[in-house]
């Protein structure tokens, strides 16, 4: 999975370099070329599906007990939230990249304390846990929603706090019907959690695109 990363970032600079040159846009602008913005959004899937490919994996395994399985997946899981992170690096800097890293990072991190809360007590969970892991994607959602809108005006931070908070509990709920040896409930959860990814992923492609319409002729 991580080599397919290669290619995606590799997209991903390309798009950066026709960034360089500028960061402010034009006043008046041709719209973005249709295809230019369709291979940004393809590559931008690609590696936020990585997410939550290595999350279900993650939680998959550390619930059947195959140790060797679930650190994999954790290395690769984590390797990928600092990608996702630094996909950014190209148009809005390296300094953007490292701090999207870091707060996509938390989420994944939080991610993971609410699967250990669910699965604490022999599967049983602790509401506890659960509530602080909750509370650390919540402000992880504001924070990321606060980031991104201020990077870009096209992306509102209540549509992208939104966006977050569904993301969330999709992860939540698959992590529950895992806990529980739900499988056709986790199993069903798949789809939808790969096409909501698509409108988050999407999202970002179009105002990026919109922000900046004259590096995707």
């Amino acid at each position: 999975m991580m080599t397919a990363v290669r290619p995606i970032l590799a997209t991903l600079l390309t798009v950066g370099v026709l960034f360089s040159t500028t960061i402010t846009p034009a006043q008046t602008q041709p719209a973005p070329n249709p295809a230019k913005v369709a291979e940004l959004k393809m590559a931008l899937r690609d590696l936020y599906v990585g997410h939550i490919f290595w999350v279900r994996s993650l939680v998959m395994a550390t619930r059947l007990g195959v140790k060797g399985a679930a650190s994999e997946a954790d290395e690769y899981g984590l390797k990928n939230a600092k990608a996702i992170g630094q996909s950014i690096g190209p148009v809005y800097g390296q300094a953007a990249g490292d701090k999207f890293a870091a707060l996509f990072v938390g989420h994944y991190s939080a991610v993971k304390d609410y699967m250990n809360a669910a699965f604490a007590n022999n599967f049983k969970g602790s509401d506890a846990r659960k509530k602080a892991a909750v509370d650390k994607l919540t402000k992880n959602a504001t924070d990321i929603a606060a980031f991104l809108s201020s990077a870009n005006p096209n992306l509102p931070k209540g549509t992208v706090y939104g966006l977050l908070v569904t993301h969330a509990q999709q992860h939540i709920k698959s992590i529950e019907a895992t806990a529980k040896r739900q499988w056709d409930v986790e199993a069903d959860m798949w789809d939808p959690m790969v096409k909501h990814i698509y409108t988050l992923t999407d999202a970002v492609a179009a105002a990026v695109a919109k922000q900046y319409p004259d590096k995707f002729q």
